[in-house]
């Protein structure tokens, strides 16, 4: 059996969605993947996915099976596996050294985890990262990400559609200087915030132009998304999504630079409405780059090969006894009211006692 711990978030973020799909293509060739969250009974109720779904703070694991971590926190959480083999899923390459310090090295073949065995890389950009931060030999499989199929170009309309929470500065300063230029007319700003997948995919599917807020990012995947729903995509690279923000078929913006992130816009504005022939082909040469490759094809197949060597006979990633093994939720605050009480009780008795060793003092 494969499983992939999970936090357990409110709602299903971008790298929750990733693990459920990579389930989900696991089961497809044959294994035996699951997801683990830690609460009991957890499910995310409109996310609409196939993936099986174990819950408790604790599992057993039988020799043989294999434990896949996401690198959220870095090292922090390295100690829930006590020890025993663990396979690294990294979305991020700022979260491999998150617990890290500037004047120690961190022990492992791979940074502060000296269990792992071998790693996922979700992107052409983490794999490079990884290899310069995991020791020679170590092994790193590349499986990209899927860009889900209801994200397809609708006629397109005179929008500009962005999501204004990453690099709000940047895309408010940009946006203001659109305003400003006096050619915003009957272009619309579409924020796409608090929406539904379903949402978002309609949204992006009538807009004709996204604004991208990219920041340190391990792929980038609402640029991709706005790619494969016919965009034309202004923005940040955020380092992660380079390998699909090409100059070919989008419009790459220099750190922080919000005039050419204004003048990109207003070109790309002048391209819709005067020369939509060329428009339409650079919208189209970067939709069929990001469909290329994030296909659920080349994710299930990618997958089939990483795990084929990672479930073989021998790996060093199959645990090699029955184990029990706790959760990320083991160690979450307390949430119910009784606990919750007893959490606030301490705080304060605790403060009380801090006030009279003070008085003491």
């Amino acid at each position: 059996m494969i499983r992939f711990m999970a936090p357990d978030l409110p709602t299903p973020s971008g790298g929750i969605k990733v693990i459920y799909r990579y389930v989900e293509h696991l089961r497809a060739v044959g294994h035996d993947a699951r997801v683990w969250h830690g609460t009991p009974g957890f499910a995310y109720e409109s996310w609409g996915s196939t993936a099986p779904v174990d819950t408790g703070v604790e599992l057993d694991f039988a020799a043989g099976d294999v434990l896949v971590m996401p690198e959220t926190g870095g090292s922090k959480w390295g100690f829930l596996s006590e020890g025993q083999p663990v396979v690294m899923l990294c979305q991020g390459m700022d979260f491999v050294f998150a617990s890290s310090d500037f004047l120690t090295d961190e022990p492992g073949a791979y940074p502060g985890w000296p269990q792992a065995t071998a790693a996922i890389a979700v992107s052409d950009a983490i794999q490079t990262f990884l290899e310069r931060a995991c020791h020679p030999g170590f092994p790193i499989h590349n499986v990209p990400v899927q860009i889900e199929d209801w994200f397809t170009p609708s006629p397109k309309e005179k929008r500009i559609a962005l999501m204004p929470r990453r690099r709000r500065e940047d895309l408010l300063g940009a946006v203001q200087l659109v305003r400003r230029s006096g050619r915003l007319a009957d272009w619309e700003i579409v924020l796409i915030d608090g929406m539904t997948q379903q949402q978002v995919a309609e949204e992006l599917g009538r807009a004709a132009i996204f604004l991208f807020g990219a920041e340190r990012e391990g792929v980038g995947l609402p640029g991709a998304e706005a790619m494969a729903s016919g965009c034309y995509v202004v923005g940040f690279t955020g380092d992660g999504a380079k390998e699909y923000m090409r100059p070919e078929h989008a419009s790459v913006i220099a750190d922080s630079d919000v005039v050419d992130m204004c003048d990109r816009t207003l070109e790309a504005m002048e391209w819709f409405e005067h020369d939509r022939s060329l428009f339409d082909e650079r919208a189209a040469r970067g939709r069929d780059w990001v469909r290329s490759r994030h296909s659920a094809g080349l994710v299930r197949e990618r997958l089939g090969v990483a795990f084929e060597a990672i479930t073989a006979p021998g790996s060093t990633s199959l645990l090699p006894d029955p184990v029990t093994l706790r959760h990320y939720q083991a160690h979450a605050p307390a949430t119910d009211v009784l606990n919750r009480a007893r959490v606030i009780a301490r705080r304060t008795g605790r403060r009380v006692l801090d006030r009279l060793e003070a008085r003491r003092r």
